[in-house]
Formats: C-alpha cells, sequence, structure tokens
C-alpha cells in the first residue's frame, strides 16, 4: 500500500499571516498553490477524490447527529427515511445545511409527487408509471409515498388523459371528464323561423273518388243512391276557407358524439414516489 506523504505549504507577508494549505500526495510539489484557494488538494495519480463525512440523518429538519443546525456544513447521507411529513424525508446523499435544515444537493431533484412526461415506458430512479396498477405492486417506499400524498387503492391510469388542475371537490389521482360530447336539444340555438305553405288562402284538395260521378239510378221505378261502382276516379273539392296546416321536419341527425380531442404528442406520464 503506497503511503501518501502529506505537504503543507504556508505562505505568509511580512506583517499580515496569511496562511494557505496544499494537499498532495507528490513528493515534491509541482507548483505553487493557486493564489485564490485557502485549500487545495491535488492528486499525482489524478485517480483520488475527495471524502466527505459520513452521517445518518433523520430528517430534513433535524440537525442529529450533529448537535445543531450549522450554516455551510456538508455531509454525505447514508440513511434512508420515510417520514410522516414527506418534505423531511432523507435519502443517501450529498446534503449541505443553511443554518436551519438540510437540503440534498442533487441536480434537479424531484419532490414526491411530481409528475413528468417521457418516451420510456418502465419506472425508473423513484419515478413511476401512471398505468392504472395496484399501489401494492410498488415498493414499500413508494406505497408510503403514495399514501402520504393523497393516493390509494390504485395509481391512476393517464391513458389518453390531461392534466389538469384539481378543483376544491375533487380527489387527487381522479380521472373525470370525456374525449367527446353529444349534442342535445338544450344545446342548441333557440331562434324562432317563419314559413309559408307552398299555396295560401282558399285552395283546394285532390282525392280519389271511388265512385263514376253517378249519383242515383232508377231501378223499378225508386231511386236509389249509388255507393261505389268499383271505378276509381280524381276528384277535386270545391274551395275552402283559408286554414292552417301543420307538419314537421326530420333534422336527419344520428346522434353521433362530436370528438374534441385536439392534436397532441402521445407519451407516457409517471409520478416521483421516491427510491
Amino acid at each position: 500500500m503506497k503511503i501518501l506523504n502529506t505537504i503543507f505549504t504556508l505562505l505568509a507577508t511580512s506583517v499580515v499571516l496569511y496562511a494557505q494549505v496544499l494537499i498532495s500526495d507528490e513528493t515534491t510539489p509541482s507548483s505553487s498553490i493557486n493564489s485564490n484557494a485557502i485549500l487545495e488538494l491535488r492528486s499525482l495519480s489524478k485517480s483520488s477524490g475527495l471524502l466527505l463525512p459520513k452521517v445518518s440523518l433523520s430528517s430534513t429538519t433535524n440537525p442529529a447527529p450533529l448537535p445543531s443546525h450549522i450554516a455551510g456544513m456538508i455531509v454525505y447521507n447514508t440513511a434512508t427515511v420515510n417520514n410522516a411529513l414527506v418534505a423531511t424525508n432523507v435519502y443517501p446523499g450529498l446534503y449541505y445545511n443553511d443554518g436551519s435544515s438540510w437540503y440534498k444537493m442533487d441536480a434537479n431533484i424531484p419532490n414526491i409527487g411530481d409528475i413528468k412526461y417521457a418516451s420510456t415506458s418502465t419506472d425508473h430512479d423513484g419515478w413511476y408509471l401512471l398505468n392504472g396498477r395496484a399501489i401494492t405492486t410498488l415498493t414499500v417506499t413508494a406505497q408510503s409515498n403514495a399514501s402520504n400524498i393523497g393516493i390509494t387503492g390504485n395509481l391512476p391510469n393517464t391513458e389518453n388523459t390531461f392534466l389538469k388542475g384539481k378543483t376544491g371537490s375533487e380527489t387527487i389521482g381522479s380521472i373525470t371528464g370525456n374525449n367527446s360530447v353529444t349534442l342535445t336539444k338544450t344545446n342548441l340555438p333557440n331562434p324562432t323561423y317563419s314559413v309559408t305553405t307552398q299555396t295560401t288562402g282558399a285552395h283546394t284538395h285532390t282525392y280519389l273518388d271511388r265512385g263514376s260521378g253517378q249519383i242515383q239510378s232508377t231501378e223499378g221505378g225508386l231511386t236509389r243512391d249509388i255507393v261505389d261502382d268499383i271505378a276509381a276516379v280524381s276528384k277535386t273539392t270545391s274551395t275552402a276557407i283559408d286554414h292552417a296546416h301543420t307538419y314537421t321536419v326530420s333534422t336527419g341527425g344520428s346522434d353521433t358524439p362530436i370528438d374534441i380531442t385536439p392534436l397532441y404528442l402521445a407519451t407516457n406520464v409517471f409520478i416521483y414516489l421516491g427510491k
């Protein structure tokens, strides 16, 4: 095992002591310490790094195992803790302290309950596909976090849906609404139309008479009315007084629903429930 040589370089002015520290595994420093650094680490092999102290945090709001919150403190947390208050959960990684809380130093770290669109179709890095499956099929951590944000039973199934901000009465994860609409009479405008018949005022009507037009005949000295002599004759009524007619008009519709789905890009939807 190679023994690392630690070299400390102290630089001082003639009046005010100004100290800089160089820690290196070089036998002889290849160059002076950077003038802007109070501490510089250097690796001759370029295969070594800085190892921060490892601690086990319990909550972002609890300073333990430190006695108190210290602004600027940086540690590597080794614990995974899911608390009743999701925002205080801690996971393995670098944390810094601002004097009142711990904050994970991951780049763009998501929060529990965050939603994202993605082309991938499988769960990854704490993100779970919203495909309607039972909560019990998820990891223990994901089940706990889902319950904490109000999702129970099953994950929402986002197939053919769009995200919408919920109203006060709606439940997080509920699927409502339709992709089509069917118009009813109450959905139509209510105009008044003026219509006229083809012939107005006094007019005649045609009808089919089964008689020949002869009203009476004489048989055996008696005059008898002719009821029907089989022959059909087209007749016309005499002129009638003014009167109205009613009629109905069919719209020709078939109650086919109207598709109101806009153009869209199909993707998968994921929710972050923690690793």
